[in-house]
């Protein structure tokens, strides 16, 4: 089938749109992706109406995912070996709304931009949406699983659980979680994670995923950890109480390493500790447990060392203490930006 250019067109920018939408819920998702975003938008008026019905498309599909007898009018059609979403037809009545919803979109580009800047960037509506439990910032939430398990979530974190006859299978979406598996012998329990399986051989570990890292702690025997991958090789390796396994996606699994579990575990007491580690890395973890956005006005400021003992139910405090430490100064823009400078 040849295209004339015109639908090649269509064609070209609703896939545009689908992949800003893709992006907009990406971890890494950045600032500067947000501009790009903004400025793709409000280019052209077709800009907005293939990013309105790819959200259209998108909510269709969330709904098929929470209720399996949901009819979805989307089709996926392969032309050249590459995946192309044929949108459903737009009846002609639909045209003054898509206008006008073109024209709102537009202007609501640059209040986007702000949205994103002030909410924390572990934000993740839809994971939120499609998890059985999940947290909120700042929170700290303890779940008692069907099985007798028990899951501690710490801030801005999301889990699915999914028990059937052969298996307890829980899926940590983002963030953090300890899990404390109660004994099932025809049951094994286990978390999937970013292609990361854990299966648990003991009682208490927890597994923490950030952006393109998940890592694994056990604080009591030990876990085993395979990668769920047709092309990385599919060994098992034991992490064991008191050590710690890093894994990134793609990656083959790396040698266990012996951490010191009461700071690894501090935040299930809310603290965080920080030995010796650059100031960027602090202000990424405190950011978990606050609404806004910490910026640092001289990229070298992320290199500056910390060390201490912080209390994460009150993040603007330990905010304000680092910035003491460091003699550095506090420029608050509005209630939820804060810029760092010497």
């Amino acid at each position: 089938m040849v295209l004339s250019s015109q639908e090649a067109s269509a064609l070209l920018l609703q896939q545009q749109a689908i992949n800003w939408l893709v992006r907009l819920r990406a971890d890494d998702f950045s600032e500067a992706e947000m501009v790009a975003f903004a400025e793709w938008l409000a280019q052209d008026h077709a800009h907005s109406e293939a990013f309105s019905a790819a959200e259209s498309l998108f909510s269709e599909v969330v709904l098929a995912a929470k209720s399996p007898a949901s009819d979805i009018s989307a089709r996926i059609e392969v032309q050249d070996n590459a995946p192309i979403v044929k949108l459903p037809p737009q009846r002609s009545a639909a045209k003054p709304y898509r206008r006008w919803l073109a024209a709102t979109l537009a202007m609501a580009a640059v209040w986007l931009f702000v949205v994103m800047l002030v909410m924390p960037k572990q934000a993740h509506w839809l994971d939120n949406y499609l998890s059985d439990y999940h947290t909120e910032t700042g929170e700290l939430r303890a779940v008692q699983l069907a099985d007798g398990s028990q899951l501690l979530l710490n801030t801005n974190s999301a889990v699915s659980v999914d028990f059937n006859a052969s298996v307890r299978q829980i899926t940590l979406h983002y963030g953090q979680a300890r899990f404390t598996v109660a004994k099932d012998i025809q049951r094994p329990f286990q978390v999937v994670s970013d292609g990361l399986i854990v299966r648990a051989l003991g009682t208490v570990f927890e597994v923490y995923k950030r952006s393109g890292e998940v890592s694994v702690t056990v604080q009591e025997h030990a876990v085993a950890a395979s990668v769920q991958s047709e092309t990385v090789n599919p060994g098992s390796v034991q992490v064991q109480q008191g050590q710690q396994l890093s894994y990134r996606s793609g990656s083959a699994l790396t040698k266990p390493e012996t951490v010191e579990l009461s700071q690894t575990s501090a935040w299930q007491q809310q603290r965080l500790f920080i030995n010796d580690r650059p100031l960027g890395e602090l202000l990424d973890e405190l950011g978990r447990y606050r609404v806004g956005r910490v910026f640092l006005a001289d990229e070298k400021l992320k290199n500056l060392r910390v060390t201490g003992v912080f209390s994460l139910d009150k993040p603007e405090e330990v905010l304000s203490s680092v910035v003491n430490a460091l003699n550095l100064q506090e420029t608050r823009l509005g209630p939820w930006w804060v810029l760092l400078h010497r």
